[in-house]
């Protein structure tokens, strides 16, 4: 049951948290499920509406908590002017939408972490543990109606194609996604893949591993603790994913780093064994050596793009590959995500590269990547040393790995998480 009015919270910190603050996460984190148009933004310029939500409902928290703006937020912002600026002279073009989209984002992210200080990540955990339930609900239902049936009858539902934005043509209903058989037997994969909220299952698999990072390494013990965990586990396990596999393998690794020393000399075995039985599951070994092999066909892939109306979304190290060739081109500043600056957009090919760290290198340059690197770091650290444990690099190596499949870092949510450091005192 969810407390409002002042309680005691995980951190030992008292917090004003209620159901406000509960409804507001969960808007967020439909937001990064990016499984329904309605939700979908990928600049203030295009949909201002939807990009506005976040910040709204951040304005409100904002009243509510009377935040006030440290030195930090005021020097991110003059560096960042500094920095649009340059780009404005270097490309010798003017946007706008360029100088308010981050500078909203950086504001939404600040006033959620002010907010709701470490109670973020607590809440955060709960309200993935129940969309986990929900997903492994009709994950299940999905199985025992078997074929296409699930996906055949949320397809009914009036104009649900028009809204939904799920990979492999599937359709969305706000806290689950289905996608249709024949995407699951097309990858070899069987049971079909639980997308739960999000637009794909590797995308949920992300969402579900900071989760049951935060399980682990920041909530107290206990038998509803482990019981989410379980939900989570359960849940990731669903997904298939190969990136959530590799997180959960992170995870672990650092799990029993901060165990006892006995404990961990006597477990290696056992955590070598399972690394191995991991990555002979067909999504992982074989499918990495799959996607590697895609950086061959880079050529292929461009030429395919042009005069498209469109778009091609190549693999992610195909992705990286065509991204980090604007970052070779641009290393200082980047191309800043300007419209017709990218190589590809020069050659008129429509391609949309989704590796995370090519498009923070291709579009930021060395700026923006060390930005990135250090105040992920400092995050990392921070995390490690108010929940006491060992593993300074821990988030740092999450929020990479999530990096080199998926272009969401940029999600207020998911700024949240690597900015806390900077933004929290």
């Amino acid at each position: 049951m969810i407390n409002t009015v002042r309680y005691k919270s995980n951190t030992g910190i008292k917090s004003n948290i209620g159901l406000l603050e509960y409804v507001v996460l969960l808007v967020l984190i439909i937001y990064v499920g990016n499984a329904n148009r309605l939700v979908l933004f990928s600049s203030f310029r295009e949909q201002p509406l939807v990009f506005f939500i976040p910040v709204i409902l951040s304005s409100i928290f904002l009243l509510k908590h009377r935040i006030q703006f440290n030195r930090n937020f005021y020097l991110l912002i003059f560096f960042y002017l500094i920095y649009f600026f340059a780009l404005t002279i270097k490309y010798k073009t003017f946007y706008p939408s360029f100088l308010v989209h981050y500078p909203l984002i950086f504001f939404a992210s600040y006033v959620i972490i002010k907010s709701l200080k470490y109670e973020l990540f607590n809440i955060y955990e709960y309200l993935l543990y129940l969309l986990s339930i929900i997903g492994l609900s009709m994950w299940v239902l999905q199985i025992l109606l078997g074929g296409d049936t699930l996906y055949v009858i949320l397809s009914q539902i009036p104009n649900i194609n028009d809204f939904s934005h799920v990979t492999g043509n599937g359709v969305n209903v706000i806290l689950y996604s289905v996608q249709p058989a024949s995407t699951s037997v097309l990858y070899n994969y069987l049971p079909p893949r639980n997308c739960g909220f999000a637009w794909e299952p590797g995308g949920y698999a992300v969402y579900l591993c900071l989760a049951i990072y935060i399980n682990v390494f920041f909530i107290n013990p206990g038998k509803s603790k482990n019981r989410r965990l379980l939900v989570l586990l359960l849940a990731l396990l669903s997904t298939q994913s190969t990136t959530g596999f590799i997180i959960l393998i992170i995870i672990g690794v650092f799990y029993y780093l901060n165990t006892n020393l006995k404990t961990t000399f006597l477990v290696l075995p056992l955590i070598v064994i399972g690394i191995v039985m991991i990555f002979s599951l067909p999504f992982m070994t074989d499918k990495i050596m799959s996607l590697a092999a895609d950086i061959q066909d880079v050529d292929a892939i461009v030429a395919a793009g042009y005069g498209r109306e469109i778009s091609i979304t190549p693999q992610r190290f195909s992705s990286f590959v065509i991204a980090v060739k604007d970052f070779f081109l641009n290393p200082v500043l980047g191309t800043g995500g300007i419209s017709g600056e990218s190589w590809t957009d020069k050659l008129g090919v429509n391609i949309s590269a989704i590796s995370g760290i090519g498009n923070l290198l291709a579009n930021f340059g060395l700026v923006g990547f060390l930005f990135f690197s250090v105040v992920t770091y400092i995050t990392s650290v921070k995390f490690a040393r108010h929940y006491v444990y060992r593993g300074g690099l821990l988030l740092l190596l999450i929020v990479l790995s999530i990096s080199i499949s998926y272009y969401i870092l940029f999600m207020p949510l998911i700024v949240c998480f690597w900015i806390f450091g900077l933004f929290q005192d």
